[in-house]
């Protein structure tokens, strides 16, 4: 038989909105769970991620305290480095006392010196083109330095074209001898050459002697463009450390007469 449903329709509609509100409830629920564990979760972890945060807050302004003053000191020993190479470059003329002993130390008993002349020659610099003048990326670099370096640049540039000469005149008998020391300056660690200039026979009054003029060029001095250093087996004692350094005794020579000079 067939059952007959007496109830009106609108009892129908509320038992499925009922459930329908049942079901959305649920929903709201498990949405709602969800969202609150995500929530929580979030949190736990911010918490986790400040705790960490102010526990390396103290070693980071540390470290970036200490990088403060290692940039500090860096430019400290920058500045004093580009001071103590201008102090040193100052003493890079190689003392005229040391000139002479080392042009004086082979001298053999068979030649007399007459003149002693030590002066710098000017170094032949290259044409500078006609025009408009750029700065080259030295220069454009130069004006950044600090004032210790430029003084040190400026200095070099002046030095760096000119080269100290030495020119001694003399008298000998023996020709041989007098080859034999030019050979000897020429090993000498401060001559960078040595040559005749002049060979002619004497006056009168000192037949049978040679007259001579030799030209030496001496070595660029520490700090100097073309500076290399001393040849091994033969050191050199820097300029600034003679002071407080013992030089050994050069051998008297023949004494020349007094008649040169030296600038």
């Amino acid at each position: 038989m067939k059952s007959i449903d007496f109830l009106p329709d609108i009892y129908r509609k509320r038992e499925a909105m009922r459930l329908a509100r049942v079901w959305w409830g649920i929903v709201v629920l498990v949405f709602g769970g969800a969202i609150g564990s995500s929530t929580a979760a979030q949190l736990w972890l911010r918490h986790s991620l400040q705790r960490q945060f102010d526990d390396l807050t103290l070693p980071f302004e540390t470290s970036q305290a200490q990088v403060r003053e290692l940039t500090d000191l860096q430019a400290q020993i920058t500045k004093l480095g580009q001071e103590a190479s201008l102090f040193t470059y100052l003493e890079h003329p190689w003392p005229r006392t040391q000139l002479m002993a080392e042009v004086v130390r082979p001298l053999p008993e068979a030649i007399r010196l007459t003149q002693f002349y030590i002066h710098e020659e000017e170094i032949v610099r290259a044409v500078s083109q006609a025009g408009p003048r750029r700065q080259s990326p030295e220069e454009e670099a130069a004006a950044k330095l600090q004032q210790a370096e430029q003084d040190l640049n400026r200095l070099q540039d002046e030095a760096d074209h000119r080269q100290t000469v030495i020119e001694l005149d003399g008298i000998t008998a023996d020709v041989a001898r007098l080859h034999e020391y030019v050979i000897e300056l020429n090993r000498s660690p401060l001559v960078e050459a040595a040559n005749i200039k002049s060979l002619e026979a004497a006056v009168d009054k000192q037949r049978g002697q040679t007259q001579f003029t030799l030209r030496i060029v001496v070595r660029p001095g520490y700090g100097q463009r073309g500076y290399e250093g001393a040849p091994a087996g033969n050191p050199v004692t820097p300029p600034h450390l003679q002071a407080s350094s013992p030089q050994p005794a050069a051998p008297q020579p023949a004494a020349p007469s007094a008649g040169g000079g030296g600038q």
